[in-house]
């Protein structure tokens, strides 16, 4: 079974996240926007990082917070 956390839930840069998520043991990480958006490096980086560490990318949360209504 893959195991996955969001970026969001741990405090510290992106680098330093990605690092801890892999420590604990988990095998796929959800990348939240902000800490994309302030990460110094591209995408792109962020990918062979996130390879590098033996983590794939789960998915990418561009939101947070947004309760959705639906009326009909």
């Amino acid at each position: 079974m893959d195991t996955a956390v969001v970026t969001v839930s741990l405090s510290g840069g992106l680098a330093e996240k990605l690092e801890a998520i892999a420590a604990a043991g988990f095998t796929g990480v959800e990348i939240f926007e902000s800490d994309l958006l302030s990460f110094n490096g591209s995408p792109k980086d962020v990918r062979s990082m996130v390879a590098s560490l033996g983590l794939r990318i789960v998915t990418f949360q561009p939101f947070r917070g947004v309760d959705l209504i639906v009326s009909i």
